[in-house]
């Protein structure tokens, strides 16, 4: 069954919008060839292999989507997905801002749709130009009290 089609029938929820945007990266990966390096970093949740997994290098706040690509004014693009009313945490808002500080373009979005406008505008940048809140076409797009911009 494809993903498409497992989609249909789950529950809305970050997990279910990061599957759709992935599944939008690997259609649209021949218009946009650097999309074959955007990538998931599997940061969330409990997990019984935990300390192993902190001794790999798990570190709490890292941003759930990372696509190492420059791109305009930005070295890279990092992605917290996040859906209804969940907020960030103060490692995750560090994390991003940390980002934004290195060059990066670093942003919260709250649905698919969110993350795939900010994925396309980005890659559709040219040499030194930067992504503006207010040429974001969504619902809404404004930058929070820490100056990281939210998508939803």
């Amino acid at each position: 069954m494809s993903l498409q089609r497992r989609l249909q029938n789950m529950k809305r929820s970050e997990d279910t919008e990061q599957m759709r945007v992935i599944a939008w990266r690997n259609a649209s990966v021949t218009r946009y060839p650097e999309l074959c390096w955007l990538y998931h970093i599997p940061n969330e949740g409990e997990r019984k292999n935990g300390g192993k997994a902190k001794d790999m290098g798990l570190t709490k706040g890292v941003a759930d989507l990372h696509l190492p690509y420059p791109k305009g004014h930005y070295t890279g693009l990092y992605i917290e997905m996040k859906w209804d009313k969940n907020t960030l945490t103060k490692e995750q808002t560090a994390f991003l801002l940390a980002m934004k500080e290195a060059g990066h373009y670093a942003c919260v979005c709250y649905s698919a749709e969110a993350a795939i406008e900010v994925l396309t505008k980005y890659l559709e940048l040219y040499k030194n130009q930067m992504i503006m809140a207010d040429a974001l076409e969504c619902r809404s797009a404004k930058r929070n009290k820490d100056g990281i911009l939210v998508v939803h």
